[in-house]
């Protein structure tokens, strides 16, 4: 027989009918492992080394995206620096060539170490997910967000290809996590942490330069976050913490880049290239391309404006975009929507992508962004400092991915489809505890 200790008042640790609840329902619980996610977390490393095994190495480097960062890590290895053969007049940013770069210098002949080293990375970031997800909404949020993100298609399928999806998550959502120790009301070792995430999201940066824009962000909410637990001098102090820890990382790449290549950037010209590319006519008749062929014909002719053996300079081409956007206003918003619509469409465009990725995007991605929909709705209305966070780098992913350039998923799935994630989770795990609270007690 069970016996249910009856209290005159609540405690933490009870509801209003003196029922315990288990700590894994208390919002405030922190998440920890138990042996069966390292049994799934084996699982997900199995299916991620499986399919990678189905990735040939000319298939792994998708095209001229992978190619480039396998030249450039060749390059860095040769003390060449970012002398690589590229096929856009731009320069990538150097970190996921760095990261390669012990790969290369044992065997530029292989792909599979590589790929082994980004399925590790893609369980790690299950982990991340998980520890974020628990401290915002406790042990069944986080159990929730590591099963998704174990099996999330897309987070499997980046790991068998040379592009710097995976590691990009990682360094990320890394980063985030450690913010979010900074959002306790009495935060232990907080320069450790302030530290620990600034490095990681400066390292992302470097892996993909538009999060810059994040930054300010960043930098903004820890400031607020100090303010709010202990005055204006700790969130000054914190805020400049931070700020210096980025910059001491960023800023030396960016005036060397400034130096040899003239831009104070740390993605010389790759900045005006994709803004020319995504706010052109010829990007709105890509998105009215009706078949297959007529899709990829116009891209074709795009690609050939921005390689370097194009004639057309960039420059005429900004102006083309301009002319465009001043003197063609219906057009232009029309493009506008566009890039809206697609970049807020669950499912890939079956278009252009095969039946098994747009049925995949269909039957995971739908269901996971109406939840997060709902989540986001139903969190509007309660005090929760993190979620403006969560939506500063939905913001961020959107301007970044969805209104400045071209659209495409790979831009969308690191902020939008991951922080998602995190909100569905907290939907279901809120859902599951009313259900094990609506249980009738067995005596």
């Amino acid at each position: 027989m069970r016996a249910l200790h009856v209290h005159s008042e609540k405690t933490p640790g009870s509801v209003a009918n003196g029922a315990p609840i288990p700590q894994e329902l208390k919002p405030e619980a922190i998440w920890t492992w138990r042996r069966w996610h390292l049994w799934l977390a084996a699982a997900g490393l199995l299916i991620r080394i499986a399919y990678c095994l189905t990735v040939s190495k000319e298939s792994s480097f998708a095209g001229w995206d992978g190619k480039e960062y396998f030249a450039y890590a060749q390059s860095l290895l040769s003390l060449r620096w970012d002398a690589y053969p590229r096929y856009f007049n731009s320069i990538r940013p150097p970190f996921y060539p760095i990261f390669l770069l012990p790969f290369v210098a044992i065997n530029d002949q292989v792909v599979w170490p590589i790929q082994l080293a980004q399925s590790l990375i893609g369980v790690s970031q299950a982990f991340i997910l998980a520890h974020i997800a628990g401290r915002w909404r406790g042990q069944r949020a986080g159990n929730w967000a590591f099963v998704i993100v174990l099996f999330h298609p897309f987070l499997i399928f980046y790991c068998g290809f040379i592009l710097t999806e995976t590691v990009f998550i990682a360094l990320l959502w890394g980063g985030i996590a450690c913010l979010q120790r900074l959002n306790e009301p009495q935060p232990k070792n907080p320069i450790r942490w302030l530290t620990c995430g600034g490095v990681a999201l400066a390292l992302a940066c470097l892996t993909r330069a538009p999060l810059q824009l994040f930054l300010p962000v960043a930098a903004l909410w820890i400031g607020w976050r100090a303010l709010r637990n202990s005055g204006w001098f700790l969130a000054l102090k914190s805020a400049a913490c931070f700020t210096l820890i980025v910059s001491a990382l960023l800023l030396p790449v960016m005036a060397r880049n400034y130096w040899v290549h003239g831009e104070f950037s740390l993605a010389p010209g790759g900045g005006p290239e994709m803004f020319a590319w995504g706010n052109s006519p010829e990007y709105l008749r890509l998105n009215e391309a009706r078949t297959k062929n007529e899709y990829y014909e116009i891209q074709d002719q795009l690609t050939t404006r921005l390689a370097r053996a194009s004639s057309a300079s960039l420059g005429q081409w900004e102006d083309e975009v301009r002319d465009f956007r001043q003197n063609h206003p219906r057009d232009w918003w029309r493009l506008q929507w566009y890039k809206f619509e697609h970049f807020w469409t669950p499912w890939l465009n079956p278009l252009i992508f095969s039946r098994m990725n747009f049925l995949l995007s269909l039957l995971v991605n739908t269901p996971l962004f109406l939840m997060a929909g709902v989540e986001l709705v139903r969190r509007s209305w309660q005090r929760d400092s993190f979620i403006i966070l969560l939506l500063g780098v939905i913001a961020v992913g959107y301007v970044v991915g969805g209104l400045l350039f071209q659209v495409q998923v790979r831009y969308r799935i690191p902020y939008v489809d991951v922080a998602f994630i995190l909100l569905a989770a907290s939907l279901m795990a809120s859902l599951s505890q009313r259900r094990y609270l609506a249980r009738p007690a067995r005596s």
